[in-house]
């Protein structure tokens, strides 16, 4: 079918009341009839009206084609957003029966014809569609057309604008000779935005951009992603086909901190020095809107006087609904109470470990106080919090759940909200606690003066990079990467983030493990808690470990999740993959599993199928420290006499 708009017949309206008498027909080459209205104005409102033909009665049958054209001027680009939605559908695809067709990447000619690649196809109900769509240029035009099928539908309506698309321009100086490689450098200013191409309608299929933050060597690199509306799929980073790299540093050679993919919001990332590295890559056949993000270059200043009054303005606020760190301040370089209260703010800059305490420990704390402890760290590094000592006042009567007594809360932030990790109250010592990024905050609040004598608390604090995970070699080009590689170490452990405490949410985690020519690597766990339920998706909100022959993702061996161990693994060749994913809602304690590189001897019998499908015992109860040891060493001795079996 080809659509063509000819010289004439332009309509300049925003409301469609009386749609089908101010369409006019355009004849193409094979007969096929199109009826058009352009919207080049919004008289003065906000936003203008568009509806389908006779909305809201149920439209027509054998609609061939209505064409809805969206005219701005050259510095603006075009909104639509469907209000109301409902068009028969016959089909997942939206190719046949009933559709809307959009064009949202037109020219100047702000035209169609029979080649014009179109972005998207709607049909459904309002909650099977994206409800916002924005043009690239000038023009947006979509095409309405209803089979010969007759239904109850009513159609659509919806509103469009028109924008100034210099609000969505990366400011930032543009490589010469690229499309979308930009440099910042804080000599020229010391914050603004940044943004994906084409930025808010989608990114162009086979994108490469770069984003170079240079900056001065006492100052560091803040980012903040607002939005991240990538391709979405129940997939890992590490296998996305568009995502969003992070290196803390100018160029290529520099450490991952930060990998993006799929859909995020309110991502914060700072870097250890004054330079970072933003890549972003796509390579999906169904791109997504992209990304805009906020920059600043903060100076790092010298640590005040412990007797010093400190300016509250330069430190993250916290509020009663949500802890914010506001983006432009500067970055606090010491651990000290503020202003005299028990408030402090703890910076990786001026001590990467430490201690907390509550007031006067170990001597009984005061009544109605409240402590709140910030730590901000920065790049890859996560706060770590192992408590040595917890006693905190409980009558006996007060509730389980530690409300409303004395405690302590552990806050995380979660797309720029506020989210509990656990509190915990009494006698009971708290698990180890790791942060889902670079900062944390921890609240101590007590109640009444207690009518017996308490210690309150210390705990020991870290900032990590290796997210708790002491075997193997860390990769530098990934976040959270580890290598095993059979000519460095033949046996081990490894572990989920901050085992035996709980594993930080919103995680990804892979180990990978390189034998030697004709060796297998056989894995068994001796525990395993990952929250969820099977088949361990992003539907039933679990999170999951997988496992894999390739770097991709192996089809054959489902996700684990729960707390049923896998049964023993063994991979098909010398290289194999395990992955760890936690989502942004729930705990816990992870695993700890065992791996052997063994060779392929000529008397061994026909090879097993590898064990990964089936799911074994439960795990019910955390092995104690002695129990875990234990097994490791009667792995290590029972190897070095049967080669084909470790611990069954």
């Amino acid at each position: 079918m080809k659509l063509r708009w000819p010289p004439f017949n332009v309509i300049s309206t925003h409301v469609l009341g009386l749609l089908i008498g101010c369409l006019l027909p355009v004849a193409d080459a094979i007969g096929v009839e199109c009826e058009c209205v352009t919207f080049d104005s919004t008289f003065g409102k906000e936003h203008g009206v568009f509806t389908s033909p006779d909305w809201p009665t149920p439209y027509d049958e054998n609609i061939e084609c209505v064409l809805y054209r969206f005219v701005g001027s050259e510095q603006q680009i075009v909104r639509v957003y469907f209000e109301e939605f409902d068009l028969q559908k016959t089909n997942m695809d939206c190719i046949f029966g009933d559709y809307v067709k959009l064009f949202l990447h037109l020219g100047d000619e702000a035209a169609v014809n029979e080649v014009t690649p179109f972005n998207s196809v709607l049909c459904g109900k309002l909650s099977d569609i994206e409800q916002t769509h924005y043009s690239s240029g000038r023009a947006l035009i979509f095409e309405f057309h209803s089979d010969f099928r007759r239904s109850n539908s009513t159609g659509f309506r919806g509103t469009f604008q028109f924008l100034n698309k210099d609000q969505f321009m990366t400011e930032g100086a543009l490589i010469e000779d690229t499309a979308c490689d930009f440099v910042m450098e804080s000599i020229n200013r010391t914050e603004g935005r940044f943004f994906s191409p084409q930025y808010p309608s989608n990114y162009p299929r086979e994108s490469r951009c770069s984003y170079q933050f240079l900056g001065r060597e006492t100052e560091r690199v803040k980012l903040m992603f607002g939005q991240i509306r990538l391709q979405k799929g129940d997939y890992s980073c590490y296998n996305a086909p568009d995502k969003i790299t992070v290196r803390d540093g100018r160029d290529m050679s520099a450490p991952v901190i930060g990998t993006l993919c799929n859909r995020n919001m309110w991502v914060e990332l700072v870097s250890t020095g004054p330079d970072l590295l933003v890549i972003f890559t796509a390579s999906s056949h169904f791109p997504g809107r992209g990304f805009f993000g906020n920059f600043s270059f903060v100076e790092i200043l010298p640590p005040p006087p412990i007797s010093a009054s400190i300016d509250q303005n330069m430190y993250p606020a916290y509020h009663p609904d949500k802890v914010s760190w506001d983006i432009f301040g500067s970055f606090p370089q010491h651990g000290t109470h503020a202003n005299g209260s028990c408030d402090m703010v703890i910076s990786s800059n001026m001590s990467k470990n430490g201690t907390i305490t509550s007031p006067n420990y170990p001597n009984t704390y005061p009544g109605n106080i409240k402590c709140t402890y910030h730590f901000q760290g920065e790049g890859k590094e996560r706060v770590q919090i192992k408590f040595t000592d917890f006693d905190l006042y409980k009558s006996t009567d007060d509730s389980r759940d530690c409300e409303n007594v004395d405690s302590v809360v552990v806050f995380i932030t979660i797309k720029g909200q506020r989210e509990r990790v656990d509190n915990f109250c009494g006698n009971t010592l708290p698990v180890q606690i790791m942060s889902n990024e670079h900062r944390m905050t921890v609240i101590f609040q007590s109640h009444a003066t207690a009518s017996q004598p308490v210690k309150g608390f210390r705990a020991i604090y870290q900032f990590v990079t290796n997210f708790g995970i002491p075997s193997g070699r860390q990769d530098p080009q990934g976040v959270c990467t580890f290598i095993y590689n059979s000519s460095e170490v033949s046996n081990g452990t490894f572990t989920t983030p901050n085992y035996p405490g709980v594993y930080p949410r919103d995680t990804e985690c892979h180990y990978l493990f390189y034998g030697k020519d004709k060796e297998k690597i056989h894995i068994q766990f001796a525990y395993f808690d990952v929250e969820g339920v099977p088949p361990c998706t992003s539907d039933t909100a679990s999170d999951y470990v997988e496992f894999s022959n390739f770097k991709t993702v192996d089809r054959k061996i489902p996700r684990h999740c729960g707390n049923m161990k896998p049964n023993k693994i063994e991979s098909d060749s010398d290289f194999f993959r395990v992955a760890f994913r936690s989502n942004d809602k729930f705990d816990g304690t992870g695993f700890e599993a065992f791996y052997q590189f063994r060779g392929v001897h000529v008397d061994d019998p026909k090879p097993r199928p590898p064990s990964h499908s089936v799911r074994g015992s439960s795990a019910d109860r955390r092995p104690t420290l002695f129990a875990v040891q234990l097994l490791s060493v009667s792995c290590l001795l029972l190897s070095l006499y049967q080669t084909r079996q470790c611990c069954t």
